[in-house]
């Protein structure tokens, strides 16, 4: 990177440079000059851009913001220096005073001690001065004063909890008495002449320079982009020089979690000889002969995922140059696997051409127990090592890289949690559109590790229509300008690239469209070893003994319907798992009585399993556990859900029962349903009880069902797969919803926030999950065995026992108690460790902990109300505590929601 500044050109432009600090050790005993700061800022700064391949994407950016070649480089200079400015208001003599203890020579200003707003203002003076050598015209003059004010704001906000809208944000205006005193401290800037014509006609002039340069801008999302790419190394860069001093490191940071060649070689061996079918796949790639047999047995399924594998692999090595793939593959076909394949094939090239293009990989979920599946699975298939994957979410608790007992070394693991310095992460779709679009700071720390990655996306059908825009939008772009090649995967996946495929348009003129990996999907999703996995029952739907509007009937005979049929099926299979979906809770709950009232009447289920949101983690995990045990595989099992079920649990169930409510949700509880295909005559009947409007009203696939398909296209949907029918009724909806004007949440009026740089609303005006939806944490103090049943693994870690260990909380019994943990979660927050990597370490084991022990529920439903303005706990920390647990509280089924007079429980 050129444009960077030497120690000798900052000691030059900085007065009486020896005299200022940047910070002072924990213990006041070492003082780091501010020069010393700016320069190991710079020195990570490029340490960053160099590791991750940075300098070619930032040209790409430029190169798509202007044609003018001399605005080019002066959008480098200003990117680059930027960095080195972001502190120069810590020349604030009332920041040395106040916040250094140093006592430097002062004036009289009301900007107090802070610094972000003088650094904003002294690099906008700085950037005007060098904008001299360019001798640019009149119009290049005035894009050239709006990109020095744009690129001021990510210092002017660099220790803000996030980014606003740049516009109204910019204050230099309204301080410019008090800001023009401070260009005193830079040699050079003594001409009141200069200062007076910037304040005067860029400063006090800026919103006319920001209407005026709008064509200017060739491509807005360039600049966008730019500016969060900006404010990300800027936040980062300066993250870990203050680490690194405060630490009394010897040595720059090194290990940022990038792949090497080993760790690719590695991966594409482990791949080949994880699975039988993909070992015989690479032996027999260039001679193999398709074949969709018809008949069920695993060798065929074995087959036909053998067939899957080839057309991945065939599809990546064709495509090679793309980066925008879809997966489409029926439940039972192994997603993961596929996606491991197409890893080793992207792998593969880059070690082909002697390059190491590809630095990370990031899985992509809806839910947590799909991320913790698949961290399990792609540790042990890929053969990785703790320093090699993480999975980021709040239920992971802390990972650390190293057992090494050296406290320094163990403040570094909060770096690598923080920037997730790991080769491989799995996180929740929400952190990663938040890293895409977010403005909080938090979010835009990870943003310049997304470039050079390989970004996989799974559940895609889990997103709201109403953000399929918008997340096409993202994916397309970051892609483009980042070098990110994403793979999208789904059972049921929506072609959501046909929503910005208008050519016509200039936004979507240069967009990729994406690369269907497996051609032959209808070949797959209709064959018998798939297709026929189960069959659906819509009988109940028109049955008078299933009638709605009889609640107290309807529950009853849907019990007697339960055991009529799990009977069948368990007189030709020796046993039985029945599944049966609600959409509500109460509803749940109400049938969890009768269905125990009948069953010990008439035993016929050995036992009966409740999962719902209500149900705590450890309890959920010891269910699947049981249902997977060679012990509980010879029992007859009723289990009694809500739509959790459908978050990615990995059951084998033999029997379904739905309450009707999205065809994907019908289709994922389905795909629970068996799984690998081994099993005949499973059925999953659907029921129509409660109504799904409640919760679905606003979603444009379940209007879509209700307005445009009758009952029979609805069946068919189902029986042959063929989602592309609803979707693309969808997709037209969204499309004739964003050619109407006046609106102010589709997608032209989002784009003009982004062209706008109104980081907040660019951030507000995308959600992937309804945030008007405020929950409530419940926390449940209960306590929770240590060990779950009938499994080898435990609900608590190693590093969480030692933790709470060290805390005089366990002292090595079978269970943690959940008082015990509230207690430490207090004493943390109350008790605010002056180390701040120590704090935040204890956090984030926290975070762990107490997600073990809690549960959401929707703040202001009439239940949640009437818990909270009860005498059953208190609210304290984010969370509401409960404490008279047995009244309201089962571990075995949840909240007790029969009790409450509205249903809101999922």
């Amino acid at each position: 990177m050129k444009n960077t500044y030497s120690q000798q050109q900052l000691e030059k432009l900085i007065n009486n440079y020896s005299d200022y600090l940047a910070h002072l050790s924990p213990d006041e005993k070492h003082k780091e000059t501010l020069i010393e700061h700016l320069l190991l800022v710079q020195k990570y700064f490029l340490k960053l851009i160099n590791v991750h391949q940075l300098e070619s994407i930032i040209d790409k950016l430029i190169s798509s913001i202007s044609n003018d070649e001399p605005i080019r480089l002066f959008i480098k200079e200003i990117f680059t220096k930027s960095i080195v400015a972001h502190d120069f208001g810590k020349l604030n003599p009332l920041f040395q005073i106040k916040k250094m203890n140093n006592q430097v020579e002062s004036f009289n200003h009301k900007l107090s001690s802070g610094h972000s707003l003088i650094g904003g203002y002294l690099f906008t003076l700085v950037s005007e001065k060098n904008a001299e050598k360019y001798e640019f015209s009149e119009n290049q003059q005035i894009f050239a004063d709006f990109l020095i004010l744009s690129f001021s704001y990510p210092i002017l906000k660099h220790h803000s909890a996030s980014l606003n809208d740049v516009k109204s944000d910019l204050s230099y205006k309204e301080n410019i008495k008090d800001l023009s005193n401070f260009s005193r401290f830079l040699n050079g800037f003594n001409n009141l002449d200069f200062i007076e014509d910037i304040n005067k006609y860029v400063i006090e002039n800026f919103d006319s320079i920001f209407e005026v340069t709008d064509i200017f801008v060739k491509d807005k999302f360039s600049l966008f982009a730019l500016l969060k790419l900006n404010y990300s190394l800027l936040t980062a860069s300066d993250y870990y020089a203050t680490t690194h001093f405060m630490n009394g490191w010897e040595e720059m940071e090194s290990d940022f979690g990038i792949f090497n060649i080993k760790l690719k070689e590695k991966i594409i061996k482990n791949i080949e000889r994880s699975e039988e079918y993909n070992t015989n796949t690479y032996q027999n790639l260039n001679n193999y002969k398709f074949e969709f047999p018809k008949e069920k047995s695993n060798n065929n399924l074995n087959k036909l995922r053998q067939n899957l594998a080839v057309e991945i692999i065939n599809g990546i090595r064709k495509n090679i140059n793309k980066n925008l793939f879809y997966i489409e593959a029926p439940t039972g076909s192994g997603k993961t696997n596929l996606s491991m394949l197409a890893l080793a094939e992207l792998f593969r090239n880059d070690l082909e051409k002697k390059e190491n293009n590809i630095t990370k990989v990031f899985y992509v979920f809806p839910f947590t127990t799909l991320i913790t599946q698949t961290f399990s699975s792609l540790k042990k298939t890929l053969g990785l090592k703790n320093d090699e994957i993480v999975q980021i979410h709040s239920k992971a608790g802390f990972s650390e890289k190293t057992k090494d007992d050296d406290y320094g070394k163990k403040r570094n693991n909060i770096i690598d949690y923080q920037f997730v310095n790991y080769p491989i992460a799995l996180l929740s779709h929400i952190k990663f559109f938040d890293i895409l679009k977010s403005n909080r700071k938090s979010a835009n720390y990870l943003m310049h590790r997304l470039a050079n990655s390989i970004v996989i996306i799974d559940e895609l059908q889990t997103y709201s229509p109403k953000e399929w825009d918008k997340v096409i939008y993202f994916i397309n772009n970051y892609s483009k300008y980042f070098n990110i090649k994403f793979i999208l995967m789904s059972a049921t996946l929506p072609k959501i690239d046909k929503l910005i495929s208008d050519k016509g348009k200039k936004e979507f003129r240069d967009i990729e469209c994406f690369v269907n990996l497996n051609q032959n999907k209808e070949k797959y999703f209709r064959n018998p070893n798939f297709a026929d996995r189960i069959k659906f029952d819509f009988s109940m739907l028109n049955d008078p003994e299933f009638n709605k509007n009889k609640k107290k009937d309807f529950l009853q005979n849907l019990s007697a319907k339960i055991i009529i049929e799990s009977k069948k099926y368990k007189s030709k299979n020796n046993r039985v798992h029945t599944i049966i979906e609600f959409i509500f809770k109460k509803t749940a709950s109400a049938f969890i009585e009768i269905a125990n009232d009948n069953n010990k009447n008439n035993t016929f289920f050995d036992e009966i399993f409740v999962l719902s949101g209500t149900i705590l983690e450890p309890r959920r995990r010891e269910i699947i556990s049981k249902l997977k045990s060679e012990e509980y595989q010879q029992k007859n099992i009723l289990l009694i859900t809500t739509q959790v079920v459908e978050a990615g649990v990995d059951i084998d169930m033999d029997l379904g029962f739905k309450d009707t409510s999205l065809i994907d949700s019908e289709e994922q509880l389905a795909g629970r349903i068996n799984r690998n295909s081994r099993k005949t005559n499973c059925k999953l009947f659907l029921f129509d009880y409660d109504d799904a409007k409640t919760i679905y009203g606003n979603d444009y696939r379940y209007k879509e069902v209700k307005e445009k398909l009758n009952e029979e296209a609805y069946h068919k949907i189902l029986q042959e797969k063929d989602f592309d029918k609803l979707y693309n009724l969808v997709m037209t909806h969204i499309k004739d919803f964003n050619v109407q004007a006046g609106y102010t949440d589709n997608l032209p009026s989002y784009l003009k926030s982004i062209r706008n740089l109104d980081f907040e609303n660019v951030n507000k005006e995308f959600k992937l999950i309804d945030n008007s939806i405020q929950t409530t944490s419940i926390y449940v103090p209960i306590d929770i065995q240590i060990n779950i049943s009938n499994s080898k693994e435990q609900n608590f870690n190693a590093k969480e026992l030692e933790f709470l260990k060290e805390k005089g909380k366990y002292n090595n019994e079978d269970f943690i108690s959940g008082e015990k943990v509230w207690e430490v979660f207090c004493e943390i927050i109350e008790n605010k460790d002056p180390d701040f990597t120590k704090q935040k370490k204890q956090k984030i084991i926290m975070q762990g902990l107490v997600s073990k022990f809690s549960f959401s529920i929707s703040t202001y439903s009439k239940s949640t109300q009437e818990i909270l303005k009860s005498t059953m706990g208190y609210e304290k920390y984010g969370f509401y505590k409960l404490e008279n647990t047995d009244k309201i509280y089962d571990y075995n089924t949840g909240i007790k929601t029969l009790e409450f007079k509205e249903e809101i429980f999922m």
